[in-house]
């Protein structure tokens, strides 16, 4: 298959995670206009909304990985751009708070469809540098973050209706999706190789029970890491230190700026020097080791470093990387692999806003202290996929 043929896919595919991105928070940044369109002038009515992502996501996640692995990739990231193209121009002509939340559903759905057929479609095109290709997802989803804010600003300065961003929205992705219709992508059974090119690594066989079980919880572990800081960090400081709450605000930034650092850092780092099942191991103890030091030290000075050094670690790809672990070892279940890792990544965000509230307001330290507790879950896990993936794969091959 041809390179530009490649290149052109994956280019498509990354356009679509800045679009993810957007439609995964356009609901909360708009909420004012969305309110008022939906006559609903609580936090709670809003939040309701939103939360139809979730459940959109959940539902289909594991389902779209198995049809991908049966149907192929392409079906599934047109069904994923056709789904967000229901939920942008389905809420401009939205009156009504239950409509609302199916529409938001499907933001999860096309959330769940472009996951499944995207992330196996990356490493089918590129399948000397999977590690490569697919952390650069992560870069894309963070330019949709970033952008959005800037397009909201511009939007309120001068009083625009938030429509027709949504139509430019709409209009981006109908333009990609005519690009991408047409082109022919990699076989499904491509197998993810080494440097060296060599497809045959296998020296014994992988047990989808043992270790892929281990890493579908990897999938749960590696997410829950980063969520709790990004949703807790700035809590933390403002209770636990006394910092100001614009300068705990703004900890984000430096956490997702890190992160944005850490995605560029590790894809190069994958493509020259270190294999995504050490990676797998090293980036979780890291994000433990830095947690560690936060307990013992919650000031100001600290939290700063957290927030950075967190971005750097837990956040800079590291559930790709654990895909591409698990892509490794079972080549012809790849959709399988990203339905069920992201449906467990997905219920990270269910449970830990369920839980760490909680303790926190025990004590601000117990938030952390179930973090660091949960990256150390990922390092033991990492450590004993590792120890399996010795035994069934030739290491140098790959």
């Amino acid at each position: 298959m041809s390179n530009h043929n490649s290149y052109s896919i994956a280019g498509s595919i990354y356009a679509n995670y800045i679009i993810q991105s957007i439609a995964l928070i356009v609901i909360m940044q708009f909420s004012v206009e969305i309110s008022a369109q939906l006559k609903t002038d609580d936090v709670i009515g809003i939040g309701y909304v939103a939360s139809g992502i979730g459940y959109g996501k959940i539902l289909l996640m594991f389902i779209g990985g198995i049809l991908s692995d049966k149907f192929g990739r392409k079906p599934f990231i047109l069904m994923g751009m056709s789904c967000y193209i229901i939920f942008f121009v389905g809420t401009l002509f939205c009156h009504n708070i239950h409509v609302a939340f199916c529409l938001a559903m499907f933001i999860g759905a096309g959330n769940s469809f472009l996951d499944t057929g995207s992330m196996p479609a990356l490493t089918e095109c590129f399948p000397r540098s999977a590690g490569t290709a697919s952390v650069l997802i992560k870069a894309f989803i963070s330019i949709g973050t970033l952008v959005l804010p800037f397009i909201v600003t511009f939007f309120h300065a001068y009083d625009l209706w938030y429509g027709y961003a949504f139509i430019g929205f709409v209009t981006f992705i109908i333009i990609n999706f005519l690009l991408l219709a047409p082109r022919k992508f990699p076989s499904k059974n491509t197998v993810i190789c080494g440097n060296e090119g060599h497809s045959d690594y296998f020296i014994g066989k992988p047990n989808i029970f043992f270790e892929g079980i281990l890493l579908i919880i990897m999938g749960f572990t590696t997410t829950a890491t980063f969520v709790i800081i990004l949703q807790w960090l700035p809590a933390i400081a403002e209770k636990g230190i006394g910092m100001e709450p614009i300068a705990s605000k703004q900890l984000i930034s430096y956490y997702s700026t890190a992160s944005i650092i850490s995605v560029f850092t590790t894809a190069y780092i994958v493509k020259k020097f270190i294999k995504p099942i050490y990676c797998i191991i090293i980036l979780p103890l890291l994000s433990a080791l830095t947690l560690l030091m936060f307990l013992f030290n919650l000031n100001p000075t600290m939290s700063l470093i957290v927030a950075i050094g967190m971005g750097l670690t837990a956040a800079g790809g590291i559930l790709q990387l654990t895909l591409v672990v698990m892509q490794q070892l079972f080549p012809d279940r790849k959709g399988f692999a990203v339905g069920t890792m992201y449906t467990f990544s997905g219920l990270s965000f269910i449970v830990i806003p369920l839980i760490v509230p909680k303790l926190a307001l025990i004590n601000v330290s117990y938030a952390i202290l179930v973090d660091l507790v949960v990256a150390l879950s990922s390092v033991i896990l990492g450590l004993i996929v590792y120890s399996r993936f010795k035994k069934v794969i030739d290491m140098n091959k790959i």
